[in-house]
């Protein structure tokens, strides 16, 4: 009888439609992973300009080289310079779907890809059960990476999933072989990220911020990696999925329609109260037909983003930075880069946001 992992892995295989599915102890792992089946040892691997610092160091980790393309300032992918940074020595590109949206010209850059003879990943990270049309996220490329715990509160978990037979067996085998950590990084990371999870609903969010201190405390005595940097640092690439981690991410994938129509309902709330009390910022972009609703993307029209998130601190309301998410730039950042990193803030959008929640954090909004 198949365990907690093993079915994890079935049903997301299923969802998607693919060869099979190969879960790892985190997001990053599952990108590391799939790399190394691709095989991109010694060779070019393209990553957007704009992206989390763990998705060039997971490039490294398969000994591979990262080469940058641009991001536009709408957070979409132009084909005509993402065709232009493939090189001789190109073997794969990750593309990642931004903050539950779709990349709206992924059959494009797909294309592209192919007409290169490289491997597209696509990285939905922050796009679990976003859709372009009818397809879903994950579905356009020659393999996907998902990490559960950007999805909802899980303790850790990630995925890498493929369409090639082939490849699936040489992703298990390497899991086999490089799969070492996993159940108390795994554990300590889910409780910290349960902590920053409850910190976004307005009434609860000082205690939370206090109680997510306190466990950041106590997690560094137990694991001296929370000890020294930012903790969503903290996982490794070559962690393996706990089998209560796995029945979370389970849980996640069954109830993900319920979950979905919940936030898509809060960013409506949000929407509709910001548009008629407008304060220091602005919704970034008008939600579509099947993007993610577990992000509201915000647009700093007063100040910076960072002395934004400093002042929405003070009122109790919890506002992401991209940039610090993001890390420091692992490349040049283009003149578009820049004016996102210093701009735009993101919600993560609880799915039990209730409308008095809105609207105090509304009004926390229009006071900074």
């Amino acid at each position: 009888m198949p365990g907690e992992i093993e079915l994890l892995e079935q049903e997301l295989a299923q969802w998607l439609g693919a060869a099979g599915a190969v879960a790892t102890g985190f997001g990053r792992g599952a990108l590391a992973l799939a790399l190394e089946t691709i095989g991109v040892e010694q060779a070019d691997v393209l990553a957007p300009d704009f992206i989390c610092a763990q998705v060039p160091a997971a490039v490294r980790w398969a000994t591979g080289r990262p080469v940058p393309y641009p991001v536009e300032r709408d957070l979409g992918v132009n084909p005509a310079p993402f065709r232009g940074a493939f090189t001789p020595k190109t073997k794969a590109a990750i593309v990642p779907h931004f903050f539950g949206r779709v990349q709206p010209r992924i059959e494009d850059l797909a294309a592209i890809c192919h007409e290169r003879g490289a491997a597209l990943v696509e990285d939905c990270a922050l796009a679990l059960g976003a859709r372009l049309g009818d397809r879903q996220a994950g579905t356009f490329g020659d393999a996907a990476v998902f990490s559960f715990t950007k999805s909802d509160w899980c303790y850790g978990g990630g995925a890498a999933v493929f369409y090639s037979a082939k490849w699936l067996e040489w992703a298990r085998n390497l899991r086999a072989r490089r799969g070492r950590h996993g159940r108390r990084r795994a554990l300590c990371y889910g409780l910290l990220r349960g902590a920053d999870w409850e910190a976004n609903r307005p009434s609860r969010a000082r205690l939370a911020e206090f109680t997510g201190r306190l466990a950041e405390r106590c997690a560094a005595m137990l694991l001296p990696a929370f000890a020294t940097g930012n903790f969503f640092d903290a996982g490794t690439m070559d962690a393996v999925l706990p089998r209560f981690a796995a029945r979370r991410a389970r849980g996640i994938l069954r109830h993900l329609a319920a979950t979905q129509a919940a936030q898509r309902g809060a960013c409506q709330r949000l929407a509709t109260a910001l548009a008629s009390a407008p304060g220091a910022c602005r919704p970034f972009w008008a939600r579509q037909e099947g993007e993610s609703a577990a992000f509201y993307l915000l647009w700093a029209e007063m100040g910076s983003a960072s002395e934004l998130r400093e002042r929405a601190a003070g009122h109790g309301r919890t506002l992401r930075l991209t940039w610090p998410a993001y890390e420091m730039p692992w490349t040049e950042p283009s003149p578009a880069v820049r004016e996102l990193a210093g701009r735009l803030l993101f919600l993560e959008v609880h799915p039990r946001l209730s409308e008095r929640e809105t609207q105090r954090l509304v009004d926390g909004l229009q006071k900074v």
